[in-house]
């Protein structure tokens, strides 16, 4: 009973973890180049940005007008975006302040303009780009003041829609960096749901026995839940590395429960009494099994050395999971594996004497 409230504890601490996504914190802090870099963002301001990609006839003057207007729009309507330049920006810059009615106009201006200045904000007759600019917006707002204003620019396109024929779309590194952070962290349920899964049906599938195939599972699934619960009381946060935490748990734990389980139905095999094959089962397999844990923790523990910080945590993670994981293996799982035999025991006279009731009037009418 206490591992299963643990567990549900854990599972729902589990939730409230929070998640790393300034990438600098990945790498070691004292780094005399990130040094510098921080120390420049502090003085001069960050080079965070959301960059809009525009596709259509981007030299056209009502596109080149409405892409001014929407950078306007958003900066004075979104007080985190700092400035807003585009193609519109600098035709302008070479124009006198203004945008040619005409559009044989704004490719003369085009031609105007140094290659170096427009690279960025056009790419032949067809793309654009509109930068807007965040400052240190990874450190003030992180990964979910991020989405949320990405949301409110999407939303502002819809409201300030584009010229017919013009489409946009959101990108650059912020875009693609939190995408990519959130896909792996949000998506740890999923894939420690999927791993609990695959697991189940193949251990079903070699033994053709439900209670065999679910067995191995139940305990790492407890563990799951009292990393979660370690990882919110310790305050660690979850990385692209800690995010595969539920997975390797399954993977390497459930061995340990599966080679006990197997040792435990051979001696099965050799006497009725469930509690002498348990305490012979473990006698003889328990040590090899420690000793495979404990040479995985050592191997694991080399990471937690590393400078790197997202190294670090992923092998104090996976330390504590293997810890934990034998330990399950020695309390909760022989707890499980007795009441399972025992409801299956009790399963199976239940069904004899319901086929002995049914079998003894018609031996009766035959005597």
């Amino acid at each position: 009973m206490a591992a299963v409230v643990l567990t549900s504890t854990g599972l729902y601490a589990d939730t409230k973890v929070p998640i790393e996504t300034d990438f600098y914190e990945f790498i070691p802090q004292n780094l005399p180049s990130l040094t510098v870099f921080r120390h420049l963002e502090n003085i001069f301001g960050g080079t965070d940005q959301l960059n809009l990609i525009v596709q259509g006839d981007v030299t056209d003057p009502e596109t080149l007008i409405w892409m001014d207007d929407f950078g306007d729009y958003v900066v004075e309507s979104r007080d985190k975006v700092y400035r807003a330049t585009s193609l519109a920006t600098i035709v302008k810059s070479y124009n006198g302040g203004t945008i040619p009615e005409d559009e044989s106009e704004v490719e003369a201006v085009l031609d105007r303009i140094p290659e170096q200045v427009k690279y960025q904000y056009i790419d032949g007759h067809d793309t654009a780009q509109i930068i807007l600019e965040l400052g240190q917006a990874s450190d003030n707002l992180g990964q979910v003041g991020i989405e949320r204003l990405q949301n409110e620019v999407d939303k502002d396109l819809i409201w300030f829609e584009p010229p017919p024929g013009i489409s946009v779309t959101q990108t650059g590194e912020l875009t693609v960096m939190n995408t990519v952070i959130g896909a792996l962290t949000s998506g740890r349920i999923r894939m420690t749901l999927l791993g609990l899964v695959l697991i189940f049906f193949i251990l079903l599938l070699v033994y053709r026995d439900l209670v065999k195939a679910v067995l191995p599972v139940l305990p790492m699934f407890m563990v799951i839940g009292w990393m979660g619960g370690v990882m919110y009381l310790s305050g660690m946060k979850y990385t692209p590395l800690t995010a595969t935490l539920g997975a390797l748990i399954l993977g390497v734990g459930s061995e340990y429960a599966i080679l006990t389980m197997e040792r435990f139905y051979e001696e099965k095999g050799k006497t009725d009494d469930v509690m002498e094959a348990l305490f012979t089962a473990t006698g003889s397999i328990g040590a090899a099994i420690v000793a495979s844990g404990l040479t995985t923790v050592f191997g694991f523990s080399a990471l937690i050395a590393s400078p790197f910080p997202i190294i670090s945590s992923f092998g104090t993670v996976t330390v504590l999971s293997v810890i934990f994981a034998l330990l399950a293996t020695f309390t909760v799982f022989p707890v499980l594996l007795i009441r399972l035999e025992r409801w299956r025991r009790h399963k199976a006279d239940v069904k004899t004497r319901a086929s002995n009731l049914l079998i003894m009037p018609f031996s009766r009418l035959k005597d």
